[in-house]
């Protein structure tokens, strides 16, 4: 019976998610709104100005500068749209990685991050992403401040040993709130290595993934604790019993 039941917990997928946080404005809040509300203004006066006799069955000139003010307010405008946005892309953190949002997503999975460290208001994460290519990740706590809080978070519970950031880090606390949490696929580990032997994985009953790292390992080579520190202890009993 305790076979089975490993048996059945094992070929049960374990549930992955993420949190995906949108950037905000680099900018103070009130200088877009302020800016974006006088050149509504602008924008109505000078409308009036040049169409509002005509609107009103008035043979009569448009008032001079209206044209003028109708461009100002529309400069105004387009400035706060621009102010009160930010250019920097969406991120993801969860238990697959860190991810780049542009267009498709671009992960750093846990057991790729080689540094996590703070640097000029920033969270600045190297490592490499699915393909083995490097990649190097800022992240301003000013634009993404939760995103930020996130990871430093998740990487001091998953892997400790390459966080260099200091306790004092104007970072704010990592909100249970924060971000729009989505569900993951399982993780793909057919074609990948065993990270103790570097024996491929052809057949994915034969992979043991960590659960704190994702760092994929053959069940005939589980070694008692992940490269990331986490025991494996769970996972080589399950190997014993496969």
């Amino acid at each position: 019976m305790a076979k089975k039941t490993r048996s059945a917990r094992r070929d049960k997928p374990q549930s992955r998610s993420e949190r995906r946080f949108e950037p905000r404005a680099s900018t103070k809040p009130i200088i877009p709104y302020v800016l974006g509300a006088l050149g509504a203004l602008a924008m109505g006066a000078g409308f009036w100005g040049q169409f509002g006799a005509t609107l009103e069955g008035q043979d009569l000139d448009p008032f001079k500068g209206a044209v003028w003010l109708l461009g100002v307010g529309a400069i105004a405008v387009g400035a706060a749209i621009w102010l009160g946005t930010s250019g920097e892309p969406p991120l993801r953190v969860g238990d697959g990685g860190i991810g780049l949002e542009k267009g498709q997503v671009r992960r750093i999975p846990w057991h790729a991050v080689e540094r996590v460290e703070w640097r000029g208001e920033a969270v600045r994460v190297t490592g490499r992403d699915e393909e083995g290519a490097s990649l190097l990740l800022v992240v301003k706590s000013m634009t993404h401040p939760q995103a930020a809080a996130w990871i430093v978070r998740e990487a001091r519970a998953r892997v400790p040993a390459v966080v260099d950031v200091p306790a004092d880090a104007t970072l704010p606390e990592a909100s249970a709130t924060a971000g729009t949490n989505s569900s993951l696929e399982p993780p793909q580990v057919v074609g990948k290595r065993c990270a103790a032997s570097g024996k491929a994985i052809s057949f994915e009953p034969d992979a043991r993934v960590c659960p704190r790292c994702e760092r994929v390992y053959h069940k005939a080579h589980v070694p008692e604790s992940c490269a990331c520190g986490g025991s494996l202890g769970d996972l080589r009993s399950e190997a014993k019993t496969a």
